[in-house]
């Protein structure tokens, strides 16, 4: 009676016992199965270039396109044959007896500050930026109160005479030669101007070409002579010293 009794106690220990060990191998299952899982994802993820050229063929759709499909369908033209014998005959580029017309330059040749130098530096609304020579080199630069370079050509005012800078004959002479050639800068710099040739003068004397330079139809030297910076140039005293 008494082995019965502790048998019978005995054997729901067993049954939580083997309840227990069953759970746990369950888990370690799940675990296993994760496991293998997240390694098979890590495998395919670094093979995906191999595994992509395996599936490629399978997942490629062999179907016509629908552009493919509308571009046999479309008609082709049909090219207007030629007389049968008849042989299309060459045009000629020029009719016979008549002289093939010159091309024409590509960019025609125009009277502009670049292309005017020398004795040929004339015409209207010539335009550039001034500075002082020394500074810019000798082109488009005032040199003195009568003298400036443009186009590379060294050009003296034909109606004027400006106080000389380095061989004047005194201070008050050097200081008025130096106000005249920022005015004459200053004028340049004001806009288009004209260059003409004043009757009588010469167009050239030595280095220098003799020019009229005019704003308006006003020469730009009346304007330094009427603001006591020059002289008209077949004035009698040239002289700026007392």
């Amino acid at each position: 009676m008494s082995s019965r009794t502790a048998s019978s106690r005995r054997a729901p220990a067993k049954r939580r016992k083997s309840s227990r060990s069953s759970s746990a191998g369950q888990g370690v299952t799940q675990w296993i199965v994760i496991l293998a899982l997240v390694a098979g994802g890590i495998a395919l993820y670094d093979n995906r270039q191999t595994v992509m050229k395996q599936v490629a063929p399978l997942l490629k759709d062999d179907r016509p396109s629908v552009a493919r499909t509308e571009r046999k369908a479309e008609p082709r033209p049909e090219k207007s044959a030629a007389p049968v014998g008849v042989a299309k005959a060459p045009v000629p580029p020029v009719a016979v007896g008549e002289a093939k017309a010159p091309v024409p330059d590509a960019k025609p040749a125009a009277a502009s500050a670049s292309a005017g130098a020398g004795t040929a530096l004339m015409g209207e609304d010539f335009k550039g930026r001034f500075y002082f020579c020394g500074t810019s080199g000798l082109d488009n630069c005032v040199a003195d109160g009568d003298t400036f370079w443009f186009s590379k050509t060294r050009i003296t005012l034909a109606d004027i005479s400006a106080p000389a800078t380095d061989k004047a004959a005194c201070q008050q002479e050097r200081d008025r030669g130096f106000a005249a050639k920022v005015r004459l800068r200053d004028l340049l710099n004001a806009g288009k101007f004209d260059i003409e040739v004043l009757k009588g003068q010469p167009l050239q004397a030595g280095s220098s070409v003799m020019r009229v330079v005019t704003r308006d139809g006003r020469s730009l030297g009346s304007i330094l002579v009427s603001e006591g910076l020059a002289k008209p140039r077949l004035a009698a005293n040239q002289s700026w010293c007392p």
